[in-house]
């Protein structure tokens, strides 16, 4: 089989015929499969739109340096924590100042990257409790006093922005009053009721079909239980939206996807389940005080890694990593220098950009495996969720290999002397084809490659 030109033109490829004889490690998936993702109907196919993140620094405050854009890795751009929130727009009632928000919409509109701005987080001036604590200081978490207001900046940014930023998410990470749970909670960015939520999706809804048709308003971006994104949704939120932005913060891969699949239940109960659903917010920080944070980058690469491959086999249509130049969680550290996190992102995304996705499954415990296909060309990923040390996977004995992959150290070495890959917590990808004059059979639910009679 001819190797197609894109796996040529990534790495030298590694052409391996495996040992006849070797035993696969996997058969039928595990009881209460908790990563078991069935094939899409139809297949999924990831978009360089899938792959985004958020920049603090693009457009860098006063002595300080930008950060870079990295040419040909973002397909979408968030902007949060980057200086464009409502307060830093219009600091002073009808004084607009929007030349932060159009570097980055131009930077994203170079680089062709879609472009995603989160409403909300009002001035002091304009917050219905000024003196009130909030993440980014007095009056931010509150709903406008004057919904005039709101409607006067909502159209300011639509109509300059029409075409250009093609979705807005409602409001960042909001708490609800009506919750007691809720109330005075420290890591709350509104801290109205859910009615006046709802009243901001109608308003802004109205502005938009006005201003700027073809727009999506996203729900706002919730985080933690569902409870508040139900609540919103069966408030009459559902009615003035068109997709649905979601944080999936998690601990670890089982998490993130028992998180999902709560997500599009509400979706499918509020009648809402053709809706888009993005990942706005993933990141994963190192854990130590004090540098060097050596061991906990890998961990935090590895679970970054994780999640995107399961995000995008479970059908999330984008993700959006947090954030690029985060010292702690980002893809570049605090020196501009890069961190695991980002051979994490570029490997998965060359993995998974292009290729038909076709679900995962535990075929061992503790040995997780996903499988697509591009060209012709077959691709396993595998991993360990958690273990102590990496264990050897036999691969299929009639595969021909083309190139092993691990997602943080490139190119792993094959031969027909070891027909066997170690499987750590990092995933590997296996790019193989069947070797010619060989059938394909089913096993176990398994395809595997045996040698015509």
């Amino acid at each position: 089989m001819r190797v197609p030109a894109w796996l040529r033109s990534t790495h030298t490829h590694v052409a391996v015929a495996l040992a006849s004889g070797a035993a696969l490690v996997l058969c039928s998936a595990a009881a209460g499969d908790a990563l078991l993702i069935e094939p899409a109907r139809p297949a999924r196919v990831p978009d360089s739109t899938f792959f985004g993140t958020h920049f603090h620094q693009l457009v860098a405050p006063s002595g300080k340096s930008p950060t870079a854009w990295p040419l040909g890795q973002i397909g979408s751009l968030r902007l949060w924590d980057s200086g464009t929130r409502w307060a830093d727009i219009e600091p002073y009632p009808g004084r607009f100042e929007f030349d932060r928000l159009d570097a980055h919409v131009q930077q994203a509109r170079t680089q062709g990257a879609n472009v995603m701005l989160v409403l909300g987080s009002a001035a002091r001036w304009s917050s219905a409790r000024p003196n009130e604590s909030g993440p980014y200081g007095p009056g931010s978490a509150a709903e406008p006093a004057d919904m005039a207001a709101w409607e006067r900046y909502v159209t300011a940014v639509a109509r300059r922005y029409k075409g250009r930023i093609t979705q807005y998410e409602l409001w960042n990470e909001p708490y609800f009053s009506d919750l007691p749970a809720d109330r005075g909670h420290p890591s709350a960015f509104f801290t109205g009721t859910v009615a006046t939520m709802v009243e901001l999706a109608r308003r802004t809804r109205a502005v938009l079909d006005r201003e700027d048709p073809q727009a999506v308003l996203f729900t706002p971006g919730f985080v933690g239980s569902v409870q508040r994104f139900e609540l919103f949704l069966a408030a009459g939120g559902a009615r003035y939206v068109g997709g649905v932005s979601y944080h999936f913060y998690a601990d670890e891969e089982r998490e993130f996807l028992a998180l999902l699949h709560s997500v599009r239940a509400v979706m499918a109960r509020r009648g809402i389940a053709a809706f888009p659903l993005y990942n706005t917010e993933s990141g994963f920080a190192v854990q130590a005080a004090l540098p060097p944070f050596a061991a906990e980058r890998r961990d935090a690469a590895a679970l970054l890694a994780r999640s995107m491959i399961v995000g995008a086999f479970a059908g999330l249509d984008r993700f959006y990593q947090y954030a690029w130049d985060n010292g702690r969680m980002g893809m570049l550290d605090d020196a501009r220098h890069a961190t695991p996190s980002l051979a994490a992102f570029v490997s998965v995304r060359r993995w998974l950009l292009g290729t038909t996705l076709a679900g995962c499954r535990t075929i061992e415990p503790n040995l997780v495996r996903c499988e697509g296909q591009r060209d012709g060309v077959r691709l396993w990923v595998v991993w360990r969720p958690s273990a102590p040390a990496p264990m050897q996977l036999r691969l299929p004995s009639d595969a021909q290999v083309l190139l092993i992959e691990h997602a943080l150290d490139g190119p792993m070495s094959a031969s027909a002397d070891t027909p066997e890959v170690a499987v750590g917590t990092v995933p590997v990808a296996v790019w193989w084809h069947e070797r010619t004059g060989a059938v394909t059979r089913l096993l176990c639910g398994v395809d595997i490659v045996l040698p015509m009679p």
